[in-house]
């Protein structure tokens, strides 16, 4: 496992409280997922993951091929410490550094490149009593309703990086993001994603320039969902990447993480072991051979990027 350097001076970023947007905020629609329009308490501040995200990328040598956003790996112990891996281009991952200790009931988090550049400029924060947040405040209550939550890139070329969410009858529900930390009402998708036990995606794996999503069914084979860039259908039909895939416990799509300009994807066995499957841009074959990039990452609660 990659060691503990030392710490970079995030004070500043994690003593801010996520606020209440009343102006701008566009929240979950209905009795599923609306908003309680309540000030929320004071939670993890979203931008100390974006700021980490941010540096990392735009200190590490860029892929001329590519502007692909590469925001790094991060993880959250079961104490509330958040610590982050930046990209690297030999190693993977980059020595870890601590960036805030107040990351207890953050279920899960995701980077966002609303603008396109290839730098994070967002972070999406979801906690364990059902709110939602992003570097610009606070989004919304009742995302609970939710097993599994992701946010993939921007769907369908609209203003900002889109957000998924699994219910747990297995109803697939789209959100379009402004780019603003804000939301428009859900969309349905489509039923049946219960069949898949890990639901994951950042980027194109596939060289069209839309953002895909890959998903592990229970018997552990892995397929691929396409991005089409179409609002009403984002995605084509499923595709067989390999089988196997239950020998680990969780999977994390990073970007840009070997900053060649292709998306990739990190998966973590339960003894702790991680590895890095680098992305090839092509739709038959996604992923190159695993590569073991470091143990004992099962000291981890949550590992996002």
């Amino acid at each position: 496992m990659s060691r503990l350097t030392g710490y970079r001076d995030h004070r500043r970023f994690s003593s801010l409280a996520v606020t209440l947007l009343t102006a701008a905020a566009l929240t979950a629609t209905g009795s599923s997922a609306s908003a309680d329009n309540e000030v929320p308490r004071e939670a993890p501040s979203a931008s100390v993951v974006t700021e980490a995200a941010r540096y990392a990328t735009s200190a590490s040598s860029r892929s001329s091929v590519s502007q692909a956003a590469a925001f790094g790996m991060f993880a959250i112990d079961p104490q509330g410490k958040l610590y982050s891996y930046a990209p690297d281009q030999a190693r993977i991952l980059a020595p870890r550094e601590l960036l805030a200790t107040d990351y207890g009931d953050v279920r899960t988090a995701s980077s966002a490149d609303n603008d396109g550049d290839g730098v994070a400029d967002d972070t999406w924060i979801w906690t364990t009593d059902g709110g939602m947040s992003s570097s610009y405040g606070y989004v919304g209550g009742g995302w609970n309703i939710y097993d599994t939550i992701l946010s993939p890139g921007n769907l369908a070329g609209a203003s900002g990086y889109d957000v998924l969410g699994r219910d747990r009858s297995g109803v697939l529900w789209l959100y379009f993001g402004y780019g603003d930390g804000t939301v428009t009402d859900r969309r349905r998708i489509g039923g049946g994603w219960d069949a898949y036990t890990q639901i994951t995606g950042k980027g194109d794996l596939t060289g069209d320039n839309w953002p895909d999503i890959v998903a592990r069914d229970s018997s552990g084979v892995l397929w691929l969902y396409q991005g089409n860039g179409d609002a009403a259908d984002p995605f084509a039909t499923r595709t067989k990447i390999g089988a196997g895939w239950n020998s680990y416990d969780a999977l994390v799509a990073p970007g840009d993480i070997d900053l060649d300009g292709k998306a990739d994807l990190i998966a973590r066995q339960p003894n702790g072991d991680l590895y890095f499957y680098k992305g090839t841009g092509n739709a038959a074959a996604p992923f190159e051979e695993k590569r073991n990039i470091g143990y004992g990452y099962q000291m981890y609660r949550v590992l996002f990027s």
